[in-house]
């Protein structure tokens, strides 16, 4: 009786796959103080980022990325638009009036919730109101009109929205874009933890958790729904609301603009304030900001847990007539002030201690020149949970 060889090759191809599928990658991680550098992932869980033998705990993490193909993997002429910025290619599935299916290329079917979405655009659709305040539902036809009403239905085939007492169905062929609403919206889901996930393609999502084992991305949603992604596809995973709280997914107390002529320029959160452009897409390196003009007032509630604010910020236009003065306060109290803001660069970090204050505002004034070009935009500006240690001057 004779045995056969056993085909090595073989046997070092599935040990080769074996390999890949459980070895560290190398993503870029930005910590609590917005210092970054390499790690090579092993896998991700409740208790951190593993990496080896070590364990990088949450409360230490602001984001990881990776270098990824940047094209989408399916071709997609519509997008869903989340109040975030955030964006989907897909198809609807169906809308009941609360939540709308939505059938992702990468992820297939989620259901979202009407309030946390902007619209449903076509390709190419680049309205600049798109996150404007609406007080019903507005649906813009290829053709230039717009129906203002209520949309009742979103399927497949296209949109019913009631207009008075008609309820025409219009097919996606002649829509260039669905806006809804908005909504007052839910003030303790902007306080929650969770995860921003940007996929390639500038795709992203908002999810309540991650995870990472053998190269495969587990997304849990608020309904505890989860989706699974091929890690080479996802382009970064950033935490909300654990070490950093960003003031632009904030609503603020008191949201102050007093134009001095006759400019329309109300503050814009995530987007510059005249072309509407992502602060992440214009500004690199920065992750959010909040756009607005002289003159303005932005006030948040503070409740305790946090230890600071940082941001920086600059002049949102090349004009040499720009010019404002910068103060921040806590209650009533100015803790900072910056005279003579110009443009051309972006200002150094500023770091302000909360201490007891209830309050935060950040206040852009009218310096010279009156309010020429006075397009402003606050860069990172952030709640943090700790201050960051003092430098050390080197020993001799």
């Amino acid at each position: 009786m004779s045995l056969e060889r056993p085909n090595f090759g073989f046997l070092l191809l599935i040990l080769a796959i074996i390999s890949s599928s459980n070895a560290a990658t190398n993503w870029n991680l930005t910590d609590a103080e917005f210092h970054s550098r390499s790690v090579a992932v092993d896998s991700i869980d409740s208790a951190g980022i593993h990496s080896g033998a070590d364990v990088i705990p949450w409360d230490n993490v602001l984001d990881l990325s990776q270098a990824v193909n940047s094209q989408p993997a399916t071709p997609s002429r519509l997008r869903l638009i989340f109040r975030g910025g955030d964006k989907l290619s897909g198809a609807p599935v169906s809308f009941n009036g609360d939540t709308l299916q939505w059938n992702g290329n990468r992820l297939g079917t989620i259901g979202f919730p009407v309030d946390s979405l902007l619209g449903i655009l076509q390709n190419g659709y680049s309205g600049s109101d798109i996150d404007a305040v609406r007080t019903d539902d507005v649906v813009r036809l290829a053709n230039g009109d717009i129906m203002h009403g209520i949309v009742s239905q979103i399927a497949p085939a296209g949109v019913t929205i009631q207009v008075g007492d008609a309820t025409p169905t219009l097919g996606w062929d002649s829509i260039s874009a669905v806006l809804f609403s908005t909504a007052a919206g839910n003030p303790a889901t902007l306080l929650r933890r969770g995860f921003h996930v940007r996929l390639s393609g500038d795709e992203s999502l908002n999810v309540a958790d991650v995870s990472l084992t053998a190269n495969q991305l587990t997304m849990t949603f608020p309904d505890k729904s989860t989706k699974q992604l091929d890690a080479t596809l996802v382009a970064g995973i950033e935490q909300l609301n654990g070490p950093v709280a960003w003031l632009s997914s904030r609503k603020p107390a008191e949201n102050i603009y007093k134009p001095f002529f006759s400019e329309n320029f109300p503050a814009r959160f995530d987007r510059t304030v005249a072309e509407g452009t992502p602060i992440a897409e214009k500004y690199h390196g920065f992750h959010h900001g909040i756009g607005c003009h002289s003159y303005s007032k932005l006030t948040y509630d503070l409740d305790g847990k946090w230890a600071g604010f940082r941001s920086q910020f600059a002049i949102d236009s090349d004009s040499p007539l720009a010019d404002v003065t910068v103060r921040i306060y806590l209650d009533d109290t100015p803790a900072y002030e910056q005279k003579n803001v110009k443009a051309g660069r972006i200002y150094p970090l500023v770091i302000t201690p909360l201490k007891d204050a209830k309050s935060i505002s950040l206040e852009v004034d009218y310096g010279e020149n009156y309010a020429t070009e006075d397009r402003f935009v606050w860069l990172d500006p952030a709640l943090i949970r700790k201050l960051p240690a003092p430098a050390t001057e080197p020993s001799p």
